[in-house]
């Protein structure tokens, strides 16, 4: 009897079990299949967070051991000075049982490596700051884009016709404006015409003359080229998908321009540039000049070496005949 009773009571319990697992599995639904995706990208936003501290702990780390390396040294330093004076050097001090320049060796091969380091973070954060905002520039020009088409869908054909006129025009000022932001000519940014010359400065004895700059273009020029050209280049009125992006960079050019000592600093470099590329294009007819110069003596010499004698006289015949 207790064979017979416990039989069913099992066979109920497991059944009474599957049926808890399938009305589990039933009331899974796709909000749990979110639940579970976001569960997932909040774990890899947690573990690049652990990752970010982990590096910072190694930087902090690694200061430390520098900071303390050269305190190290410093005291290694002032041991060494104190005991130039005569006396034996104290058992166990700084630099007793350590080559000389093994610990400056140490010291500078640690520095150099944390300055890499922060080249490389910060060159990666710039690369990602520079990725981010494309990324954002490329949907404000998606969005404008889709707005424009939407007000086509509205007008008639002769208006369509006027509307994409005015934006081929609007294209050609915006693209012109981020071709020299990108290059970084603030001038031509504003289409300005650079050609203002320094001359000097000049120093006779003890007294300087100049610097004299010449053909310099004023501050209130610039103030109002910017004023009419930001009128054209304005969000509300370019039609253009990335007209908001070269407002910007027209902004950004206008307020160096306009600032004294961001100006004189943007001139340094132009002309800095300028002279580098003067030079190298001096260097290169140099260059160039004096490789012919050398194969014109060597295939003179060879045709001499040849012809003998009789190379001279046909030389200066060769060279009478030609025109």
């Amino acid at each position: 009897m207790e064979c017979i009773i416990t039989r069913p009571s099992l066979q109920y319990n497991a059944h009474h079990t599957d049926q808890q697992n399938n009305d589990h599995d039933a009331a899974t639904t796709p909000e749990d299949d979110d639940d579970s995706m976001d569960d997932d990208f909040l774990a890899e936003i947690l573990a690049e967070e652990a990752r970010n501290e982990e590096e910072a702990t190694m930087m902090e780390a690694e200061a430390r051991e520098y900071e303390a390396m050269k305190a190290r040294q410093y005291s290694g330093d002032a041991g060494n000075t104190n005991n130039m004076g005569g006396g034996k050097p104290k058992m166990g001090g700084a630099g007793s049982g350590m080559p000389k320049g093994a610990g400056s060796g140490s010291f500078n091969k640690l520095e150099e490596e944390l300055k890499k380091k922060e080249a490389e973070k910060a060159s990666l954060q710039a690369a990602k700051e520079e990725e981010e905002q494309e990324q954002e520039a490329e949907r404000i020009r998606l969005k404008r884009e889709a707005a424009f088409e939407a007000d086509l869908k509205k007008m008639n054909e002769e208006q369509k016709k006027k509307a994409q006129q005015q934006k081929k025009k609007d294209a050609k000022i915006v693209n012109r404006i981020l071709k020299a932001s990108k290059s970084g000519k603030h001038y031509a940014v504003l289409g300005i015409r650079n050609f203002e010359v320094q001359i000097g400065p000049y120093y006779v004895f003890n007294f300087s003359i100049g610097p004299l700059v010449l053909f310099r273009v004023k501050t209130k020029a610039i103030k109002r080229v910017y004023r009419n050209l930001a009128r054209t280049v304005h969000p509300d009125k370019n039609k253009d998908g990335r007209a908001e992006e070269a407002f910007h960079a027209l902004e950004q050019s206008a307020a160096i321009l306009t600032d004294e000592k961001q100006r004189q600093d943007y001139d340094k470099k132009i002309v800095s540039a300028r002279r580098r590329r003067n030079k190298y294009a001096v260097d290169s007819v140099m260059r160039v000049s004096h490789t012919c110069w050398s194969q014109t003596a060597s295939t003179l010499k060879m045709t001499k070496k040849v012809l003998g004698p009789f190379s001279t006289p046909i030389l200066v015949v060769g060279a009478l005949i030609m025109p």
